[in-house]
Formats: C-alpha cells, structure tokens, sequence
C-alpha cells in the first residue's frame, strides 16, 4: 500500500498536469538501417500497422492526454513531404500537430536523436515540460502519469517485456521501492531483469537547457538513453509503469509482431 507521502505527491502530480500544459515532441527523423529494404521507400514510423502507423499510435497516445497543448513530429528533410502528407490526411488532433524537418537529407548526415531534441529546443521559446517520444512504437496504454510525472521531475517510462533477452536491443532498468531509477543502461549486453525503457520521456521544464549541457560536455548524440544515463548520476528520474501493449518497431521481426499482435495479420 502507498504512504499517505506518496500519495500526496500523486495528487500533487495529477492536478499540476490538469491545470498545466505539456508539450509533446515525437522524434522521427532516423532512417531505420535495422529495418533494411522494409523501410527505403516507407520511413519506419510511417509504416503500415493494423491500418494505422507508428506515428499515428504515439501522437494518439500524446493526443489523449488532456494537458498535452502541442504535439511536434521532428523528421528529416529526405522524408519531409511525406510526413506532411501523413499529417494533412490522418483525422485531426485535439492538440496542434505541426510537422518539423531537421535540415538533413542524408544518413550519414543524421543529427542523431538528442541532436534533434536539442536543435527544436534551441528554436523554440517554452516553459512548459515536454513529453518526448520516439516516433516508432505501438502501443496502447495511457501516457497520462508521465505527463504528470514531467510536471514535477525527470521521468522516464520503463515496461516489463517479459524477457530479459529482448532487453539487449532496448535499455534496461531498475527501479527502488519509491520508483526511482537506480540503474539505467543502454542496450545493456546483461540485463538482470526484464524491464526495459521505450523511447518515452517527461522532462521537466528546468531540464531542458541540461540537453545542450550534455552535448556541450561531449555526450554521444545518436540516443535518448545516453542522456538518461548522464541525467541519473545529476537528478533524481522517475521510473513510470507502462501498462498494455507495447512493441518497439525496430527489426523486420518485431515489425512483423506489431501487425500480428495489433492487427491480427
């Protein structure tokens, strides 16, 4: 059972998300190399999933938390028409969709995902916290506690994948009895357990200038979960439970999961 602390801080987190706002960012400007001839023509988060797409899950997902205002897609430019295309055909948004290219047209030119964070950062005037998500997942649980949660504190979503093999590919976590993250690794080669972190972020708003500190000091651009790591020896993080359904597309084999597990073919 919860302590009455505990409680009150849930309170607390759920009537600053109600009254607050929270902007949504969704980064998909990579060019999906683990996924080969699948996505050359389709970028990954575009591809077809249960007559939806990657993008339409997370933004879905963003959309249904009532705090969430805003909800930006960062993409390349190689992709950029296509995007806008996916956006002015898909249903409308609660929210504001805007759709956002990174400049780069190339692979080899990648900004690398706190790369992107950091420039749309950087081009933007906000304090409010951010929900950041990779645009290349499906699921269907709630993102409503770690909108909450970013009011207050760095958090992180974590999901228990059942086996601790499958974390190799994602990163591993562990969490204390108050939920905090204690051990975070990226791609972690030995797991102790299965609980793994997707690509799903609340930073809080005195947080945001710490991501240019990270690469101003050296850190590695390509993931969101070096940030995290280099984040958990400096703040506290909360880890957030993801409930539901949840596949990473990143391989042609998971791919392949999402649409049997989602849609059934």
């Amino acid at each position: 059972m919860r302590s009455s602390r505990a409680c009150a801080r849930c309170w607390r987190r759920w009537t600053t998300a109600s009254l607050g706002r929270v902007r949504a960012l969704v980064l998909a400007a990579g060019w999906a190399r683990r996924l080969g001839p699948i996505a050359e023509r389709c970028p990954k988060p575009l591809l077809p999933v249960a007559g939806r797409t990657p993008l339409d899950f997370v933004v879905d997902a963003a959309d249904r938390v009532p705090a969430v205002t805003q909800i930006d897609v960062v993409t390349n430019d190689g992709f950029l028409a296509v995007f806008e295309a996916w956006a002015a055909g898909r249903a409308a948004t609660r929210a504001r969709l805007a759709v956002h290219g990174n400049g780069t047209r190339r692979a080899d030119a990648a900004l690398g995902a706190v790369g992107d964070l950091a420039r749309f950062l950087a081009r933007v005037e906000t304090a409010e916290p951010f929900l950041v998500m990779g645009g290349d997942m499906v699921f269907d649980a709630s993102l409503a506690e770690l909108a909450a949660t970013a009011c207050d504190e760095l958090a992180i979503a974590v999901y228990d994948v059942g086996d601790p093999a499958r974390v190799r590919q994602l990163a591993s976590v562990e969490l204390d009895a108050d939920a905090r993250v204690r051990r975070f690794v990226e791609k972690d080669p030995d797991p102790l357990g299965p609980w793994a972190a997707p690509a799903l972020y609340g930073l809080p708003s005195n947080a945001l200038g710490e991501v240019s500190d990270y690469l101003a000091a050296g850190g590695a651009r390509d993931n969101l979960g070096h940030l995290v790591e280099w984040w958990l020896a400096r703040r506290t993080v909360r880890g957030v439970p993801l409930g539901g359904r949840w596949i990473d597309v990143g391989t042609p084999a998971e791919y392949r999961r999402a649409c049997r597990e989602f849609g059934g073919g």
